[in-house]
């Protein structure tokens, strides 16, 4: 199920980092004899295709450890300062339009957790294109 960080570089970069897409959805569940799991879907533009293509994207956290979800119930669902996929160690977090230096991710999940608004953190992590 767990990317390389290569594998989710690529994916990062050909989505701009989710900058100005949408959160679709946002949900966590338990699948029979499994762990927490978590995922989000994004609406997001692929820079990879020439023009103005617009994919949905479904980024799958497993093994899920901590989430936070500070949403008010009248936020837009649209994505200002990107969408942060980060290893720590053996944990990977999703971490969405936190309140960071824009020229820097976050270095610790303490500064997540800090300053983070949607994130999750867990030991897996699967991303996949998705048709509408």
């Amino acid at each position: 199920m767990t990317l390389s960080m290569e594998q989710v570089s690529k994916v990062s970069e050909a989505f701009h980092r989710f900058e100005d897409g949408l959160i679709i959805s946002f949900e966590f569940f338990y699948l029979p004899n499994e762990p927490l799991a978590a995922q989000v879907i994004f609406h997001a533009r692929d820079h990879r295709i020439k023009g103005n293509v617009w994919k949905k994207v479904k980024v799958i956290v497993g093994a899920v450890e901590e989430l936070s979800a500070k949403i008010k119930g009248n936020q837009f669902n649209s994505i200002c300062s990107g969408v942060r996929i980060l290893k720590f160690d053996d944990v990977w977090c999703v971490e969405i339009d936190g309140n960071y230096d824009m020229d820097a991710d976050p270095t610790s999940l303490a500064q997540i957790r800090e300053d983070g608004e949607l994130y999750i953190i867990g030991r897996q992590i699967k991303i996949l294109e998705i048709e509408d």
